[in-house]
C-alpha cells in the first residue's frame, strides 16, 4: 500500500496500539481509581468504526470468533482477516513504541499490520474528541450502542489532560504595588513566575482574581459552578507560589482559605465534587476555546494504555472510579510563559495586571 502515513508520536502510536488490542482481545477490563483491573468487570466490543482523514469509513466486525470482517459503511465486505498471530505482532509494535527515542518516529513492524487491516494512517480522524469509536455490548440495557472513547497513553512522558494556551490564562488585578514593573519582569530565574509573584507581594502588591481571558473558557467554568473560576484562580495562585502542585493538594489548600470559608462555606468534599466534575468534563468533551454544551463528546469513556502494555477502560458504569482516578492522578504544571503570554506585570487602562496560566498533566 502506498503513501502510508507511518510516522507518529508515542501518543498517536498508542491509539493505534489500543485499536489493535481491541481487535485482538475483543474486550477491555474495567479499571478502578488506581488504574488496576476490576476483577470480573470488562467491556465487550463487537465492532470498531475507524474514520481516517480523506478515507472512507471502515467497520471492523470482531463478533465472529477468530475472523475480523472489514466492511464499508454500506456493508460491502472489503476484507476478512484472521486474528491468528496478532498478539505477537502487537507486542512487537508495543516494544517499538516503548523504546521510541524521537518525538515522532516510524515503526517498520506496523507497516505490514496497517496494510493487512487496510489502515492508511496511524491516527484516526482528529476532528472529534473520540479517538476510538466502537459498538459495545451494554449489559445493563442489553443493547449495543455505538460509543466513542478517548485514548490516553502512559508510555513515555506523562500526558496532559488540559493543554495550555492563551485561552487558559487567568487575569489578576494587582493593587498596592509600590515597586518597579521592569524590575519584576526582569527576574529570569529558574522559578521566575514564583519569584516574580514573591517580588510583587514583597512590594505591597495584592493579587485579586479579575477574569478568565477567554470568554468561552470562562463560560465553561461557570457551567461547573458560577464561583468555579474563582476557585481555580486561587489554586493557580497557590500553585505558582509553591504551596502545592497536585490537584488534591491544591484543593486541600482551598479548605484552609479563610476568605473562601466565610464566603462559600464549602467542605473538602464540596470542592472535590466540583473539581471532579471539571476534570471529567475536560476528559470527555470540554475544550477551552469552544463554549461547552454540557455533553460529553467521547460519550463512551476513556481508554488508558499503561506502561506495561495493558489497555484498560473507564465507562459510564464505572464513572465514579474514573473521576477519582482523574482527581488523584493529576497536577498543575507551568507551561512556557513566553509562548502563552503570562507571568509579567502589565498596565491596562491605568491599572496593573498579572496573568497566570492553567495546564493540567497526569502524574507519572
Amino acid at each position: 500500500m502506498e503513501n502510508n502515513n507511518t510516522k507518529a508520536n508515542k501518543g498517536e502510536w498508542s491509539e493505534f496500539y489500543a485499536f489493535l488490542k481491541i481487535l485482538e482481545q475483543k474486550q477491555l477490563p474495567a479499571a478502578d481509581k488506581n488504574l488496576n483491573p476490576i476483577a470480573g468487570k470488562f467491556f465487550v466490543f463487537h465492532k470498531v468504526i475507524r474514520e481516517e482523514k480523506d478515507e472512507p469509513i471502515k467497520i471492523y466486525d470482531i463478533s465472529a470468533g477468530t475472523e475480523i470482517l472489514i466492511t464499508s459503511e454500506d456493508g460491502s465486505v472489503l476484507k476478512k482477516v484472521s486474528d491468528e498471530n496478532l498478539n505477537s505482532k502487537i507486542f512487537n509494535i508495543f516494544e517499538k513504541i516503548r523504546n521510541g527515542q524521537s518525538a515522532s518516529f516510524e515503526i517498520s513492524e506496523a507497516k505490514a499490520v496497517m496494510e493487512e487491516f487496510l489502515c492508511t494512517k496511524v491516527k484516526a480522524s482528529n476532528d472529534k474528541k473520540a479517538d476510538i469509536v466502537a459498538v459495545i455490548y451494554d449489559r445493563i440495557s442489553e443493547t449495543m450502542p455505538m460509543l466513542g472513547f478517548s485514548v490516553k497513553s502512559m508510555i513515555g512522558g506523562a500526558s496532559t489532560l488540559l493543554n495550555a494556551g492563551k485561552t487558559t490564562n487567568f487575569v489578576f488585578k494587582v493593587g498596592g504595588f509600590s515597586g518597579e514593573i521592569g524590575e519584576v519582569n526582569g527576574i529570569d530565574s529558574k522559578s521566575k513566575i514564583r519569584d516574580r509573584l514573591s517580588a510583587i507581594i514583597e512590594k505591597g502588591g495584592v493579587l485579586s482574581f479579575d477574569h478568565v481571558l477567554s470568554e468561552a473558557f470562562a463560560s465553561n467554568l461557570k457551567n461547573i459552578d458560577t464561583a468555579f473560576p474563582k476557585f481555580v484562580a486561587q489554586m493557580l495562585l497557590d500553585f505558582f507560589l509553591g504551596k502545592e502542585s497536585t490537584v488534591s493538594g491544591l484543593i486541600n489548600e482551598l479548605t484552609k482559605n479563610s476568605e473562601f470559608n466565610k464566603e462559600f462555606g464549602l467542605s473538602l468534599s464540596g470542592y472535590e465534587l466540583k473539581f471532579k466534575n471539571f476534570l471529567d468534563a475536560i476528559a470527555l468533551g470540554m475544550v477551552p476555546s469552544v463554549e461547552w454544551d454540557g455533553f460529553t463528546k467521547a460519550h463512551g469513556g476513556y481508554i488508558v494504555v499503561k506502561e506495561n502494555g495493558d489497555v484498560l477502560c473507564y465507562h459510564l458504569y464505572n464513572r465514579d472510579e474514573f473521576r477519582s482516578y482523574l482527581y488523584e492522578n493529576t497536577k498543575f504544571e507551568s507551561a512556557s510563559s513566553t509562548r502563552h503570554d503570562y507571568g509579567t506585570l502589565y498596565e491596562k487602562d491605568g491599572k496593573l495586571f498579572f496573568n497566570l496560566n492553567l495546564q493540567i498533566r497526569f502524574l507519572k
